[in-house]
């Protein structure tokens, strides 16, 4: 037996609300057909993707693995379908895209990936500059446009942006942790714990700024460069982190697991989008590329969003 997109869906839809009755509602079937579509999906498998209880349904640790891949599966049929209704553009041109450094430690594969199948005809040239940099190129023309953190541009007038994504900040614990077993955290207590900071693209201004605002400091421990030590210091219980969706992932390389929390203080989100020169013509090139770097976002927001296994049980 072959699994069908619909098997995926059900799962997904299982997994994401925990329980059979409102996955059945989600996916407009009945909860008999949710059932047997999870039971054979099972047996297709020859491993146990959930365990029942009296409150409803919960992932194994082969069902958190699954989950990663059949969501993966369902984003990239979407994004083919939407991108096939588009069609590939015949634009050509060269475009200059500057990115900040998350961007490019999270995006450019994807940026890239993106471009390569909507526009094949168009030069793409991406280059990693610091905000500052970036603003003066739009200025002088040096860069078409830009993929940066919006919310980290200043407000001169002669530059537009454009918010593609809002990114939600989360706590960032270790899967044991005892913070996940509550709904939310606050920063206040946050505060009692170690705190493990990423120093990249300003964001230990963005940290300075929501935490002055309660007048308190978190207590880091390491400061780092690199989202992957981040990671894996977190799933080791060093510390713990606050750290947007966009950039979440449930394991570190080395193995360990995370997990997410809502905090109930006043974090700003991440907003990512596109930043032009105002008053700029756009090329044909540029144009194009914009559009299709808005369909890509569309993508990255669902593929960003909670899952069930985030949730305290």
């Amino acid at each position: 037996m072959s699994i069908t997109i619909k098997q995926l869906q059900h799962f997904v839809a299982a997994a994401h609300t925990g329980q059979v009755s409102r996955a059945a509602q989600r996916c407009y079937v009945s909860q008999p057909s949710l059932t047997t579509s999870l039971k054979n999906l099972e047996s297709t498998l020859k491993v146990q993707l959930f365990t029942r209880h009296s409150d409803g349904l919960r992932l194994t640790v082969q069902g958190e693995g699954f989950l990663r891949h059949a969501e993966h599966m369902l984003h990239t049929l979407e994004a083919a379908v939407e991108e096939t209704r588009n069609s590939v553009s015949s634009v050509e041109g060269r475009v200059q895209i500057a990115i900040t450094d998350t961007v490019s430690e999270y995006m450019l594969p994807k940026i890239i990936g993106a471009m390569r199948r909507q526009l094949p005809l168009v030069e793409f040239e991406p280059v990693e500059r610091n905000r500052l940099e970036i603003e003066d190129g739009l200025r002088s023309g040096e860069f078409d446009l830009a993929v940066v953190l919006v919310s980290n541009l200043s407000r001169a007038p002669d530059i537009r942006r454009e918010n593609l994504l809002k990114s939600q900040r989360r706590l960032w614990t270790s899967f044991d942790h005892p913070l996940v077993a509550q709904k939310s955290v606050s920063l206040r207590e946050i505060a009692q714990l170690p705190f493990v900071l990423l120093d990249m693209d300003e964001h230990v201004d963005t940290v300075g700024r929501y935490w002055g605002a309660i007048k308190l400091k978190p207590k880091v421990v390491f400061r780092t460069k690199s989202i992957e030590a981040v990671r894996s210091l977190v799933a080791q219980n060093v510390g713990v982190t606050i750290l947007s969706d966009l950039v979440f992932r449930p394991w570190s390389h080395d193995g360990g697991r995370i997990r997410r929390t809502v905090v109930s203080s006043a974090v700003p989100s991440m907003d990512l989008g596109l930043a032009y020169r105002r008053g700029a013509v756009l090329s044909e090139a540029t144009a194009a590329s914009a559009s299709t770097l808005r369909l890509l976002a569309k993508t990255l927001t669902r593929e960003s969003q909670p899952r069930m296994d985030d949730e305290p049980q």
